[in-house]
């Protein structure tokens, strides 16, 4: 594949090994993040040990439901394969299970009814051009 046709794709996610968890869940359909066998907190990004406690970290399902906690629209050619989406809305996600964690996500549905505490839904989408898939959120 040429140069030029690979700019017409997002760029491809590379997984550390404190990551490669949560990346190998969505490719399962299924959004989980960490959280400690100790105290029971919530942990994004992926990290070794509990920032709370050092405890152990295990990964967990989240139901998918969460909040807006703060958003932009991306009107500028930021990374190659989102062209077509512009203008286009990227938020900050609070899930209903971690009120402290943020999840950065691209935002689907209708645009207009966008507004920081909206409620919204995960649906877990390929990611063109490879094999990692990634978390949208739809507004609900």
């Amino acid at each position: 594949m040429s140069e030029r046709m690979t700019d017409n794709f997002p760029p491809q996610p590379s997984p550390s090994l404190d990551s490669l968890p949560f990346w190998e869940s969505l490719k399962k359909g299924v959004l989980a993040i960490q959280r400690c066998t100790a105290c029971k907190q919530w942990s994004f990004p992926m990290m070794e040990r509990c920032r709370h406690c050092a405890g152990e970290l295990t990964m967990e399902a989240l139901s998918g439901d969460g909040t807006i906690y703060t958003y932009i629209v991306e009107h500028q050619k930021v990374a190659p394969g989102f062209d077509d989406l512009r203008p286009y809305p990227i938020a900050l996600v609070t899930p209903k299970e971690a009120p402290h964690v943020r999840l950065p996500a691209r935002i689907i549905g209708d645009k207009s009814i966008i507004k920081i505490g909206a409620a919204v839904r995960a649906e877990i989408a390929d990611l063109p051009a490879g094999d990692f898939k990634v978390a949208c959120f739809r507004l609900v």
